[in-house]
């Protein structure tokens, strides 16, 4: 008896997959942190059977949940190859497998979820990434939490300076410095425990995660006594 062996080709509204999955959009992380004003990167690779050199890609193409819907088929696009424009969005991929996102001055508005799509030659040969990874924006906050003393906070009074981003990433870090000069320490927490003219300067507090990050400053200025404090 003689064996028929089928290539099944499924056809999606997202392009085309096959029973080998050929074709497809990875994203290595579902949520991604950034710090409002400054940039983040959100990873993407996607692949199609690049042993057939006919095959190529002819477009690529970012969108926002925010303003797009379902397959990302239609406009508008935050990123498109064919319509290159210039804006806080940039496509840091190529036309083989990466297809990263680079998003500058990042704004609560570029809250949302992302999907990226690519066109190819082939009349079948598009797949849309379904879903796509959630871009979520907060402020980093730096402040001075007194812990004692009343009244003009002197010599010996002890305080915190807390880093605080209110988001759920959960690899991040926080590298303190004072004057641009790193301190060796870490953590959102930096302890004063008794204060002293010596320790008058400005302190910045940086968040990372492998994504993105972002700084804030506040000037401690210890004199006679007696500090003050306020935010550059």
């Amino acid at each position: 008896m003689k064996t028929l062996h089928l290539s099944v080709i499924l056809l999606t509204l997202s392009g085309v997959l096959t029973q080998d999955s050929d074709w497809g959009v990875k994203y290595p992380v579902n949520l991604i942190c950034a710090v409002r004003g400054f940039s983040v990167s959100i990873p993407c690779s996607y692949y199609y059977p690049t042993s057939n050199p006919n095959i190529q890609v002819t477009q690529k193409l970012w969108c926002s949940m925010n303003s797009n819907t379902g397959w990302c088929t239609d406009p508008p696009y935050v990123y498109n190859s064919a319509s290159i424009t210039t804006s806080d969005f940039e496509y840091a991929g190529d036309n083989k497998s990466d297809c990263t996102l680079l998003i500058h001055n990042v704004q609560f508005s570029y809250s949302g979820e992302y999907r990226f799509r690519f066109i190819t030659n082939v009349p079948s040969g598009r797949f849309t990434g379904k879903p796509g990874p959630t871009l979520q924006v907060a402020d980093l906050k730096v402040s001075l939490i007194r812990l004692s003393g009343n009244g003009t906070l002197k010599q010996g009074d002890s305080l915190n300076l807390t880093c605080d981003v209110n988001c759920t990433q959960s690899s991040s870090q926080f590298v303190w410095s004072k004057n641009n000069e790193r301190l060796n320490t870490s953590g959102p927490v930096l302890h004063f425990p008794a204060v002293t003219v010596r320790d008058s300067g400005n302190y910045t507090c940086t968040w990372k995660t492998n994504r993105a990050s972002g700084s804030e400053t506040i000037s401690l200025l210890v004199e006679g006594g007696s500090i003050c404090s306020h935010h550059s």
